[in-house]
């Protein structure tokens, strides 16, 4: 079926807002969801740290089958489906009488509504659509997840105290279905065009589907995904803990949700950076850009920072994560092509799932130091091995040409 030009713009936007909500409601609200848990299921800061986990883990272990699926099927109906399940998962959270309810609806149904509404569905998409332009398409799709964790958390702090918890997830359960459902019907009516054999440089990235040895045995494949696991973790580590953390400081739950939405301003900014300059800087410069920017926010974080130390750790943590996302998209398609991309990028997530110990680490540390110092400067530690192994990544388009014994 053949689509309008400008159609593929259409799919940046829907995918904008599919990752506004799906990211901003799982992911950047989680903190504002932990005190209040805290209080009311009376369990450790390291329990409630376990459905995070749980849906990180199982997301990463969801990833590299429902990437091949995405791969081979029509996106509409896998979209819709996500849709679903996270409204599903939201309500039933808001029903939750015992703690072990979250954890399991944060392993079942939200793991689901991620993949199909998030990340991988948004970037698998935007990248089989581009060809030219594809670091400025991700990134724009990507900004996204900037925008909904500007915006979302501060109507979830207010949602909260007008509605306790169990009302905010009950109202973000019936707005995200009613928003995403008929929308993501309308827009997704055409498949995307089948790519071109040659690349830019002329290689032939797209001649067929690659196997999974062949994506598993590759330098390009190892690479960047170990050097993002340390990333992934002091994200998690810092963002999942937020709302414990001001709270620790002194500071009501007001403070960590604007400071969330700090970090999804520059996340726009590290979005539309780092997007736009994949198509044209070395791929290994971005990525220590951004791992020494985040080292550079750990440092403000760690100790006794007041509101100017935290605004701005926010701030620099959010234009260098920012660029997590459009870099693993231009990163892998510019190397794997996308008749792959979704199988590719399911493997990604599935190894990126071991960065999701950041998270409870954190809580872990806190609980057994009551700081969350020595887990900072563990993460800025961690950084510095993934700086250096980006060393070796191959250049763009070589991955189809490497002989046996350039593989791993």
């Amino acid at each position: 079926m053949s689509s309008p030009l400008n159609y593929r713009w259409s799919i940046v936007a829907l995918t904008l807002v599919n990752q506004a909500l799906a990211l901003g409601i799982m992911i950047y609200s989680f903190a504002l969801f932990v005190v209040p848990w805290l209080d009311h299921f009376e369990v450790a800061r390291s329990q409630v740290m376990v459905a995070i986990l749980a849906f990180q883990v199982v997301t990463g272990l969801l990833s590299p089958m429902l990437g091949r699926l995405m791969d081979q099927f029509f996106m509409r109906r896998m979209v819709i489906t996500g849709a679903v399940s996270m409204g599903l998962g939201l309500a039933l959270l808001s029903q939750a009488t015992q703690f072990w309810q979250i954890i399991l609806v944060y392993s079942t149904l939200l793991p689901v509504g991620m993949l199909l509404c998030g990340t991988l569905a948004s970037q698998t998409m935007v990248s089989k659509w581009f060809t030219g332009n594809r670091g400025l398409a991700i990134g724009l799709s990507a900004m996204g997840t900037s925008i909904g964790g500007l915006i979302i958390p501060i109507m979830v702090i207010e949602l909260i105290a007008r509605h306790e918890w169990q009302g905010a997830l009950l109202i973000l359960s019936v707005v995200s279905t009613v928003i995403l459902v008929p929308l993501n019907l309308l827009v997704l009516r055409f498949e995307p065009p089948v790519p071109n054999h040659r690349s830019g440089t002329g290689r032939f990235v797209n001649s067929r589907t690659l196997t999974t040895q062949e994506i598993l045995t590759s330098k390009a494949f190892w690479i960047p995904v170990l050097a993002l696991i340390p990333i992934n973790a002091a994200f998690g580590g810092v963002q999942f803990n937020l709302g414990a953390y001001m709270a620790d400081l002194g500071h009501d739950q007001s403070l960590a949700a604007k400071l969330i939405a700090v970090t999804s301003l520059m996340m726009v900014t590290g979005k539309l950076f780092f997007g736009a300059m994949g198509d044209r800087i070395d791929h290994r410069k971005l990525y220590w850009i951004m791992a020494a920017l985040l080292v550079v926010a750990l440092f403000f974080y760690q100790g006794s920072p007041g509101k100017a130390d935290l605004i701005l750790a926010a701030g620099i943590q959010g234009f260098a994560t920012g660029g997590v996302m459009p870099m693993m998209g231009i990163m892998y398609s510019a190397r794997f092509g996308t008749l792959s991309f979704g199988r590719v990028l399911g493997y990604v997530n599935l190894v990126l799932m071991f960065g999701s110990f950041g998270s409870i680490f954190s809580g872990w540390v806190f609980d057994s130091t009551q700081s969350y110092d020595v887990a900072f400067w563990i993460f800025m530690a961690l950084i510095l091995p993934g700086m250096i192994i980006m060393f070796f990544l191959p250049p763009p388009d070589t991955e189809r040409n490497m002989s046996a014994t350039e593989r791993v």
